[in-house]
């Protein structure tokens, strides 16, 4: 019969008679080759998303426990002490600690682990309010960017940037500077103990000490303490006074690992407001073995506290 073109009809044997309608179909064919690819890159770039999230929760309250029983861990170097100096270390208070927690929603599941886990936390703090003894630690943006633009090399900028991180823990930033309303503020670097866990699992409490060198505290408080021969001053140890002496408005804590399921990076985090703290109280266990007799975690009871030993909680609203 024949080969006849499929845009044309038998009766037709020109194809530019069909010019428009050739046009209008490679049109569509290349608008839907368009959205194929529109639509698998959005898919990807979601499924990317989801796979850098680490699956852990974190604690909503900030808890401070400070007293005798703030610190368990504190003891005396001297083997032997007499009376005297175990009246006097009695009365030594150690400085009070913060605390939040995070649980690895995947604990149950194997290969749900974090590999190579750390923490930063880093607390924003109004210019006002830092200590004018770690004034000349402070660096703006500005510092930084010319330090850069002092250097004529590109493989010396790297070894600036880390010379600076390690010289300056706190960073400066002017958020509008031609503005007359911006407002100046600190970012200032939290020590977190253990901050590393090569093997993050089920759950991860972070503890701060509130010592002499706590960007946390404001710098009566800490004077006070630095006078005290690092010690809690016992004038200083009731809620009221914890929390007067807490001087900051946000702590911004990330989490990056990378999951054993998928070998990928990820990261998580958190930004805890100056509400959110707690003094003069305690998590609550939420580990426990089954009938199974396996160790697991009760996600539930994360954000569940109860007054410390010894008493001395705030009182709470719970509205």
């Amino acid at each position: 019969y024949g080969n006849t073109a499929t845009e044309v009809s038998y009766m037709v044997t020109k194809l530019e008679n069909c010019t428009l309608i050739t046009f209008i179909c490679s049109v569509c064919s290349f608008s839907g080759i368009l959205y194929a690819g529109f639509c698998g890159a959005i898919f990807f770039s979601k499924v990317t998303v989801i796979q850098s999230r680490a699956r852990v929760l974190f604690s909503d309250p900030i808890v401070i426990r400070y007293g005798h029983e703030s610190n368990d861990f504190v003891e005396s170097d001297d083997e032997e002490t007499s009376s005297d100096d175990e009246g006097k270390q009695s009365n030594r208070i150690p400085c009070p600690v913060l605390e939040f927690r995070i649980v690895n929603i995947l604990h149950s599941q194997v290969g749900g682990e974090i590999m190579d886990a750390s923490l930063s936390c880093t607390a924003s703090i109004s210019a006002e309010d830092v200590d004018s003894s770690i004034q000349p630690n402070v660096t703006s943006t500005n510092e930084q960017n010319h330090l850069k633009s002092q250097n004529y090399f590109a493989h010396w900028f790297d070894g600036v940037t880390l010379a600076s991180k390690k010289r300056f823990s706190q960073v400066e930033v002017d958020e509008d500077p031609s503005s007359a309303l911006s407002v100046k503020r600190v970012f200032s670097s939290v020590l977190i103990e253990a901050s590393d866990h090569p093997f993050f699992k089920r759950v991860w409490v972070a503890r701060h000490i509130l010592d002499e060198t706590s960007p946390l505290l404001t710098s009566e408080a800490r004077r006070q303490v630095r006078r005290n021969g690092g010690f809690w001053p016992d004038e200083l140890n009731n809620h009221a006074e914890v929390r007067r002496s807490l001087k900051f408005n946000q702590i911004v804590v990330s989490l990056n690992g990378v999951s054993n399921i998928s070998g990928s990076s990820v990261y998580a985090q958190k930004v805890y407001d100056f509400v959110d703290v707690n003094v003069g109280y305690q998590f609550v266990s939420i580990m426990y073995r089954g009938n199974d007799n396996v160790l697991s975690v009760d996600t539930s009871l994360i954000n569940d506290v109860k007054e410390q030993k010894g008493g001395g909680g705030e009182p709470l609203n719970v509205s």
